[in-house]
This record gives C-alpha cells, sequence and structure tokens, in this order.
C-alpha cells in the first residue's frame, strides 16, 4: 500500500510525493493527510490472513499489492527479492479505448487551437489599436 501522496512545493516549483501520517482528518491544516485506521487494520488482516492460510502463492495474492511465495520460488529466481519477480502487474492501459479518447483529445486540441487563435488575434488589434501594430 502506497501512503505517499503528491504534494506541492510552490518555493521550489515542484510536486513531489511525500508521507503525511497522521490519524485525523483535520481541514484546519493544509497538509495532505491519510487515515492511518484504515490504511492499517487493511495491512494488519493481510498480514494475520497471511499466517493462517500459508505461503504457497497461488491462493494468497493480489495483484499489484502482495504475493506470498514459497522457498524455492525464491531460490528458482536466484534469490532476488524484487517485488516486480513475484507480484503480477496489470497492464490498466489495455482497458482504454484509444479510437475514443483520441477523438476526445483531438476535438479538446481544436478547441484550444480556437482560442489560441481568437486570443491571438486580440493581441494583433490591441497593439494596432495602439499604434504598435504586430506582423
Amino acid at each position: 500500500m502506497d501512503l505517499r501522496t503528491w504534494t506541492e512545493n510552490p518555493v521550489k516549483r515542484q510536486s513531489k510525493k511525500k508521507v503525511f501520517l497522521s490519524s485525523n482528518d483535520s481541514k484546519d491544516t493544509e497538509d495532505i493527510t491519510i487515515n492511518l485506521t484504515g490504511q492499517i487494520e487493511r495491512a494488519s488482516s493481510i498480514y494475520h490472513t497471511w499466517q493462517n492460510e500459508g505461503t504457497d502463492g497461488t491462493n494468497y495474492e493480489i495483484p499489484e499489492l502482495y504475493r506470498s511465495v514459497g522457498i524455492k520460488e525464491i531460490e528458482s529466481k536466484d534469490w532476488a527479492l524484487t517485488p516486480s519477480k513475484y507480484i503480477e502487474f496489470i497492464d490498466h492501459d489495455l482497458d482504454i479505448d484509444y479510437e475514443k479518447e483520441m477523438s476526445r483529445i483531438q476535438a479538446e486540441m481544436q478547441d484550444i487551437m480556437k482560442a489560441e487563435k481568437k486570443s491571438q488575434q486580440m493581441l494583433e488589434d490591441a497593439f494596432r489599436g495602439i499604434g504598435y501594430g504586430i506582423e
């Protein structure tokens, strides 16, 4: 589970992932907080279920979250403990209707380009109006 969240740093003009550990949902703070109670309960449930079910790796996994494997599988992967070697990755891009999405983006870009042309024309007219034409 990912306890990080994107935050903006207006001074450095950067966006980074930071961890804010807080168990309250205070609206008085500008910091983005994560309600840890649910996260802790979920992690605890995963761990305790794993203790009871064992480590066969076929019945105890959720793609992109966790998977329990046996020592033989770890040995077969040359003792590498890299999570991506064991936890299934689901390519969510396969669910995208590219024709529909590209049509939406194309329409959006056409609107933006029309607005840009209108803005450019207004700017040229304004400069011409004060005697400083832009060509």
